[in-house]
């Protein structure tokens, strides 16, 4: 086990790491791929230093004071006693690491960017913007209230978020989860053969575009607010409750999309051919 106590901008180089598991509070944290070695840069440091453990192949970057999966339940203004200068505590963390060792990324406040990975990615924040390009692999956010934008996507993504909003556009997805309150959820991608999509939101607003030969079979509901949509699906209204489904597009191994809002507006929108993804202006 290596282990170093960060007080200083620092740059080193590492082998043989097959996970990253970071935890902070404020700053930043970019990561991006690379076929060399491992190499981890920390800089613009503010507060406690931070302490970098490399042991069994997974090398973790975190406070000493603030490890674990629940650094966030423990930044609640209730419990921060002992916790020393926590709100001051900023620091940039720039890693390079290969494009299939998962990550682990958990922060208060600090924005988070990734690029190019294809392994498992989870990214954990309060209010930090997420921002991600061309990850492929199996991917988690769950934020507070920090706004998400995700480009070129693939594999299977996954949202939760009390109010944050989430913006995709392009890609290729598996598997779409997203779960808000009130954040909106505004996404243009491509769906592959028997791709599932799932959104619930409260009063969040729900855009999903996608490419006018999709085939899916599609269920939209919601209690008091609009639901709209490019194709010719069937609509049925009862009392506080409004329906839009059926299939749309011919092929097989159709997707499946539901789309649920309490009073939020949803609509299903339909990309013309050779029209770019783009993140849509809203329902």
């Amino acid at each position: 086990m290596a282990r170093w106590t960060v007080d200083t901008p620092m740059t080193h180089t590492l082998d043989g790491i097959v996970a990253l598991k970071v935890r902070i509070v404020g700053g930043q944290v970019n990561i991006i791929p690379t076929d060399d070695p491992v190499t981890f840069e920390i800089s613009d440091i503010e507060g406690e230093p931070l302490e970098v453990v490399q042991e069994a192949g997974i090398l973790t970057i975190h406070y000493r004071d603030l490890t674990g999966q629940g650094l966030l339940d423990r930044l609640k203004p209730l419990q921060l006693t002992g916790y020393k200068n926590v709100h001051a505590r900023r620091a940039t963390v720039n890693l390079r690491l290969p494009r299939e060792c998962p990550v682990e990324v958990t922060t208060a406040t600090a924005p988070v960017v990734a690029a190019g990975l294809s392994s498992r990615l989870k990214v954990r924040t309060a209010n930090g913007e997420i921002t991600l390009d061309g990850v492929t692999g199996e991917t988690d956010v769950n934020t507070a209230d920090g706004s998400t934008s995700v480009r070129d996507p693939g594999g299977t993504l996954g949202f939760n978020s009390a109010s944050g909003r989430l913006a995709v556009a392009g890609g290729r997805l598996s598997e779409l989860r997203a779960k808000t309150v009130s954040g909106h959820v505004m996404v243009d991608t491509d769906l592959a053969a028997s791709a599932r999509v799932r959104v619930n939101t409260v009063s969040g607003e729900v855009a999903l575009r996608v490419p006018a030969e999709c085939s899916a079979n599609v269920e939209m509901r919601t209690m008091t607010g609009g639901v709209d949509s490019d194709f010719g699906l069937d609509r049925t209204s009862a009392t506080a409750r409004t329906t839009l489904n059926g299939k749309i597009g011919v092929g097989v191994d159709p997707a499946s999309i539901t789309v649920n809002t309490v009073s939020g507006r949803s609509a299903l929108l339909r990309r013309a051919p050779e029209a770019p993804a783009a993140i849509p202006e809203g329902a």
